[in-house]
């Protein structure tokens, strides 16, 4: 049974959506879970439960594999449940039992008819004549990659392959591997679980759809009672009693209760012991995907530390010295570190001239850099570990790298050296803009005054703006490096940061009019009143591709702050029309949780902006993911986890908000960078065109992409 079909981009996936091996082993696997099911179901008193079993009895769901297709089985629905049989039915069942009585192999053999149906055939299948098997190993992929950010098919199977094809295990592995906290902890009635069964439904082709996710809820609803029950029968065949009991139980619409935990069932069903999440040897796609994870995390404590700003304070001055060098690694929590690493670098390094913004587009460079200099931290501090290790310490520790250093740190470590070999590497694969200065300030300087930062940075609340002046006068320590520029930028650089700026400028006034214009229609609403603050995380590339000879997209996703009132921060979701003649209405909606684990857009995920969601589905994408199931949109699983992949690691080079926020003042290493950028573009350039020349009409050849983001 090893030798399966691959399936190809014929069948409506990617090439490299399935695997050889990791298929063939686990169909093996559900093979057994389906030999284990027939053997209780009575086929012989209810012969209709072997054809609703071919067409909806998936091995998916809330339950162990085994008690999964037994209720997806009698949930599909069928005249013959519950009730009476008729006279000649019951004479033609008492027939056939006699004839049984004569041949014993008879039912073992019907039986084995019905599994030969199950066992899925050589070569490739079309969708529609997949197996039941078939269909249950997709949708259990497709469960996990719909919940899961960053993971990849590959992973995907491998993981249902150490759980024995049993989802629930599956998630543990997957939840223990990633160091999930207990707030991201699977939830069965989060949106995200309710998402990624919708998913699994469409790409196992459920013919009952809405019946096979009443089903899974009311199984929740009765998890205990029924695990037990079918526990109790062991090896026992059930009788029509039981799967008429079961029926009822599957079909009545019950509340889910609080004790309804099928996660602590978990451990119960796994016996496998030798089985290692946190395993060393792991493969480079888990370590990728544990990046990703780490992205999140960062992302979180920038979100909180932008809250703690005064809004006028960061679009007026600080923004710059964020994006620069507001780095979460130092000695205290990750928001303070990024809050102090942000106002020393303003105070040590302030801009030859001022530059106010009202957004921010991403965040995802200063983030990426961060996760760099934590990583390089951990690993100054401990050369033997792996860099998967590394980010397994740092999830642990929620990014804070003492805290990490002090769950690694063995007996004979000297903590001292420790935090200078960290710092130097820290700021190193950081590309800190100054990192001599930044060692001096964090190993030296700061110590003077680390105990009263501390204290000031102490609560949650936003801080004042004499809050921030006073952290400014504490941080106020002389700089070690010279201030005047050592090159100077040449004209073609001078022209290009002109023209980011102007874009910028231009699409900064845009997005403000629409957000304002969002904000107010929630205002009168809900008959309150915001101030608007500052705009992070900006998404235009939302929904199908509009215009033609200049590509945009039809929506807009940002998140941005808001003041309340009474003077506390909110942050919202937005979407508005890229159309600026467009009758489409913007709107906005606020968003609890910083966490981006609830809700995923394939949207946002694709382009490498973090941007939170709401819950609610009205925003474009929304349903994105069960899109994605259907086969309707050409952004793929594994087209979002490669894209992400390059993006999150595209830390070195020079970036469009390198121009933006270049200071000719400041960054001399960085003009002499942008200098030979642009040297290099007019040199491609003038290939380019000595190329178009010599390429004979009608001909094609080679397109230059940029390098920038």
């Amino acid at each position: 049974m090893a030798d399966r079909r691959r399936r190809d981009e014929s069948d409506g996936g990617s090439a490299d959506t399935w695997d050889d091996t990791w298929e063939g082993e686990i169909l093996d696997i559900i093979y057994g879970h389906y030999k284990e099911a027939l053997d209780a179901l009575p086929l012989e008193d209810m012969p209709s439960l072997a054809p609703r079993l071919l067409d909806a009895g998936v091995c998916f769901g809330f339950a162990d594999p085994v008690t999964n297709i037994i209720a997806n089985t009698v949930t599909f629905p069928t005249k013959e449940v519950g009730e009476p049989e008729r006279d000649g039915a019951k004479k033609r069942k008492h027939k056939r039992k006699r004839k049984l009585e004569t041949n014993g192999s008879g039912e073992a053999r019907a039986r084995e008819d019905v599994l030969s149906k199950i066992v899925a055939g050589e070569g490739p299948s079309p969708p529609e004549a997949r197996t039941i098997a078939e269909r249950s190993l997709e949708g259990l992929v497709s469960f996990l990659t719909s919940y899961f950010r960053y993971l990849p098919t590959w992973d995907a199977l491998r993981y249902l392959s150490l759980a024995k094809a049993d989802l629930l295990v599956a998630i543990s592995l997957i939840q223990k591997d990633r160091c999930y906290r207990r707030k991201d902890q699977f939830r069965i009635r989060s949106h995200a679980v309710k998402t990624a069964l919708k998913c699994a439904a469409w790409s196992a082709r459920q013919p009952n759809f809405d019946g096979f996710l009443a089903g899974c809820s009311a199984l929740v609803s009765h998890i205990n009672m029924i695990t037990q029950t079918l526990s109790a029968k062991g090896c026992c065949r059930l009788t029509v009693q039981d799967i008429s009991w079961l029926s009822g139980l599957l079909v009545s619409p019950i509340k889910l209760k609080k004790s309804d935990k099928p996660m602590n069932l978990v451990p119960i069903r796994f016996h496998y012991p030798e089985i290692n999440a946190s395993i060393e040897d792991v493969p480079g796609e888990l370590t990728e995907s544990l990046r990703g994870i780490l992205m999140d995390r960062v992302h979180d404590h920038y979100l909180k530390a932008v809250s703690r700003f005064p809004m006028k304070d960061l679009q007026t001055s600080h923004h710059r010295s964020l994006l620069k060098a507001g780095y979460c690694f130092g000695p205290f929590d990750p928001v303070s570190n990024i809050i102090v690493n942000t106002v020393w670098y303003n105070t040590t390094f302030p801009p030859s001239k001022e530059f106010e913004v009202d957004m921010i587009c991403t965040l995802r460079h200063v983030e990426s850099r961060s996760v760099n200099g934590l990583i390089a931290f951990v690993r100054a501090c401990f050369p033997v570990i792996s860099e998967h290790k590394a980010m397994v310490y740092l999830l642990k520790s929620n990014l804070d790298v003492c805290k990490a250093i002090r769950m690694a740190k063995s007996e004979r470590c000297d903590v001292s050296v420790c935090a200078d070999n960290g710092y130097k590497a820290a700021t190193k694969a950081a590309s800190h803009p100054k990192p001599e200065a930044y060692y001096e300030f964090v190993v030296q300087s700061l110590s003077t005054v680390i105990s009263t930062v501390r204290s000031l940075l102490h609560a949650s609340h936003m801080l004042s703006s004499s809050e921030i002046l006073r952290l400014t006068t504490l941080l106020s320590f002389s700089s070690v490096e010279s201030l005047d520029p050592t090159i100077e930028l040449t004209k073609d650089a001078l022209k290009r940061i002109a023209n980011y700026k102007e874009d910028f400028l231009t699409q900064q006034s845009f997005v403000r009019g629409k957000v304002e214009a969002a904000l107010r229609n929630y205002e009168q609403s809900k008959g309150c009143c915001y101030d608007l603050g500052v705009i992070c995380g900006v998404n235009d590339s939302v929904g199908k591709e509009t215009g033609f000879f200049d590509t945009k997209f039809q929506y807009t996703h940002a998140n941005f702050w808001a003041i309340q009132e009474d003077g506390t921060v909110a942050l919202f979701f937005t979407e508005f029309s890229n159309d600026g003649d467009s009758d489409y209405k913007p709107f906005c909606y606020p968003v609890t949780g910083l966490s981006t684990q609830e809700v995923r857009c394939c949207y946002c995920e694709f382009q490498g902006i973090r941007i939170v969601h709401p819950i609610e589905d009205c925003w474009e994408g929304g349903n994105g993911f069960e899109k994605i199931a259907r086969g309707e949109l050409t952004i793929t699983n594994e087209g979002i986890f490669s894209r992400v992949k390059l993006i999150d690691n595209q830390v070195m080079g020079i970036f469009v908000q390198d121009y933006i926020y270049l200071d000719p003042a400041q960054d001399g290493k960085l003009i002499q960078g942008v200098n030979h950028a642009e040297w290099v573009i007019n040199l491609n350039l003038d290939d380019e065109m000595r190329r178009i020349k010599s390429v004979p009409a009608g001909g094609h050849y080679p397109q230059q992409t940029s390098l920038l983001i």
